[in-house]
C-alpha cells in the first residue's frame, strides 16, 4: 500500500520551515531521493508519511514567514480528488 501526499502542501510547509528537501530528509531520517518523490507527488509508504509527518510537526515555522509567504490554497478540485 502506498499514499501520495499533497506535493504543493508539502513544498509550502519546507518553505514555512526554510527547509530544503535535503533538510527534511534528514529530520525524517529517510533518504534524499524519497522526500524528491513525495515532493513530486509520487506515492510514498505509509511508514515514510509517518516520518515526515513528524519531522514537520517537531520543526516550527520561521517566525514571521507567514508574513511574506503567499497563503496556500489547494489547487483547484484537490478537494475532489481525496
Amino acid at each position: 500500500m502506498s499514499v501520495t501526499l499533497a506535493a504543493d502542501r508539502l513544498r509550502f510547509e519546507l518553505a514555512r520551515r526554510g527547509w530544503s528537501n535535503s533538510d527534511l530528509a534528514r529530520a525524517a531520517g529517510v533518504s534524499a531521493a524519497t522526500v524528491t518523490t513525495a515532493t513530486s507527488g509520487r506515492p510514498v509508504s505509509p511508514n515514510t508519511l509517518r516520518k515526515i509527518a513528524s519531522a514537520l510537526a517537531a520543526a516550527a515555522p520561521v517566525s514571521g514567514v507567514d508574513e511574506i509567504l503567499p497563503a496556500f490554497h489547494p489547487p483547484v478540485g484537490a478537494a475532489a480528488e481525496r
